[in-house]
């Protein structure tokens, strides 16, 4: 065990390098890539490979002076570490070289982190540290000097990219309001704040691009995404709830809700008729069912186009555009990975607490409320599962989209029956193609329980792979 007594500096890029060439200073270069399997705030372990050499180092401690463990790791054990490494792998060139008999180095980092070069200086005291004094030649490339602050500590750049990465987000609200349907890929040091109102002001443009169509044209399909994209702005709202002030988040989460709840029963409609295509003697039922869908049609056009569906957003428009701190909630500040991250951890762990409440004596609605939970887990993944590299996250996704579904169908099938209740009782209908349609909707109901409960064991394991891994961006 030795202490690692250092301070690190960020330079002025090329111009350092070209500078110190120039005197003769630098020497050649090599190649580094390292990658870590443990990330905690006082402790790291870090592989890298440099050249031909492989080494594991553990390093205890924060800031000026840490304790550092090295050795020398064979092929097998690299490899096999990289299968299990955390957050981003970090690449760069690094020239070793001597300031007055100190060992020292400057790093040009590549890939993510193109644009920062580096200067480290190793001291055998921490006396010798304080009292160092940087000679002109290489202060004159400083920038800044960076030794206490942990943004530029490799482990958090490997979790967080790029510190102090400026963003524009009024450039990026002028090319969403042309290009809605751009493909959004955060860096990890974004602000929340920036991130969030960029993200929800491309899920509005969304929102108002199949809502035009939609009251042209009255296609199922532009409906279904206006829900879509309603829901999933009230989902992130209540997710991400301290970017923004709360009062106006609460505001605009229940007019939103409002909004989304009044294509409920078409939307129910729309899907039941599909299923209706394919069963024999249901043409009573279909043409109840077509009337009902065409005045809750009438209706949801009235609700979009009324005077108060477009004060609500114009007036959500106006504070995603707004920048101003009257709208900024305690987190407004953090890097959207760190909230993201502990979004998503927590949801899963009221997810799987929900999952494992689930067996064979549970009544349909208990089913129901975790359906909801798990859209909300898929809202986060969706918008925001690139900001990790975590490998055990992408197969999570999947999973999560292919268990909602039968969440969903069994969603469906007790609306349904519902619906054919309804229609005896107001239409007083009472025949045997319903008591059969009915039988045949139980028995799929039965049939996708089991499905939901054969399934969850092995996505549990899935989301506690995930959650563990996401702790290391927000503790």
């Amino acid at each position: 065990m030795v202490l690692e007594i250092e301070r690190k500096f960020v330079l002025d890029g090329i111009l350092a390098i070209n500078a110190l060439k120039r005197d003769g200073i630098l020497l050649d270069s090599k190649n580094v890539m390292q990658f870590y399997t443990k990330i905690t705030p006082l402790e790291e372990i870090r592989f890298r490979k440099s050249e031909n050499n492989l080494t594991m180092t553990k390093k205890i401690g924060k800031g000026m002076v840490r304790q550092e463990f090295e050795e020398i790791c064979d092929e097998k054990s690299y490899k096999k570490a990289f299968k299990n490494s955390i957050a981003m792998p970090i690449e760069k060139d690094r020239f070793e070289f001597k300031i007055n008999n100190l060992p020292a180095n400057i790093d040009i980092y590549k890939g993510a982190l193109e644009g920062l070069v580096t200067l480290e200086i190793e001291f055998l005291k921490v006396e010798d540290a304080n009292n160092f004094i940087m000679p002109d030649f290489l202060a004159n490339h400083i920038t800044s000097e960076i030794t206490e602050d942990e943004r530029y500590k490799n482990k958090n750049l490997a979790l967080f990219g790029m510190p102090d990465m400026k963003f524009d987000v009024k450039k990026a609200l002028e090319i969403l309001d042309t290009n809605k349907d751009i493909k959004l890929s955060f860096p990890s040091s974004i602000r929340s704040i920036d991130a969030a109102r960029v993200l929800f002001f491309q899920i509005y443009k969304f929102i108002e691009f199949h809502k035009e169509e939609y009251l042209k044209t009255s296609n199922e399909e532009e409906l279904h995404q206006i829900r879509v994209n309603l829901r999933k702005t009230r989902s992130l709202l209540k997710l991400l709830n301290k970017i923004f002030d709360e009062k106006l988040t609460v505001h605009f989460s229940k007019n939103f809700k409002v909004l989304a709840n009044s294509t409920n029963t078409k939307r129910d409609i729309d899907v039941f008729l599909e299923f209706l295509k394919k069963q024999k003697k249901a043409k009573t039922i279909t043409q109840i069912l077509e009337n009902i869908k065409n005045r809750q049609n009438d209706e949801i056009k009235a609700i979009l186009s009324s005077l108060q569906s477009n004060e609500i957003f114009r007036d959500w428009e106006i504070f995603l555009k707004e920048d101003s701190d009257f709208y900024k909630g305690e987190d407004y500040d953090k890097p959207i990975k760190k909230i993201v991250a502990k979004a998503i951890r927590t949801q899963i762990l009221k997810l799987k607490k929900d999952l494992l409440m689930l067996n064979s004596e549970r009544e349909n609605a208990i089913f129901h409320e975790t359906r909801i939970e798990l859209k909300r887990l898929r809202y986060l993944f969706e918008n925001f599962i690139d900001l990790f590299a975590i490998r055990s996250l992408e197969k999570c996704k999947d999973r999560a989209k292919e268990i909602q579904e039968l969440f969903s169908d069994l969603q469906d099938r007790d609306i349904w029956l519902l619906i054919l209740d309804n229609i005896e009782k107001e239409q007083g209908i009472d025949d045997q193609a319903i008591a059969k349609l009915k039988s045949k909707i139980y028995k799929q109901i039965f049939k996708i329980r089991d499905e939901i409960l054969k399934e969850k064991i092995k996505f549990i394991k899935n989301l506690s792979k995930v959650s563990k891994n996401l702790k290391i961006y927000y503790s």
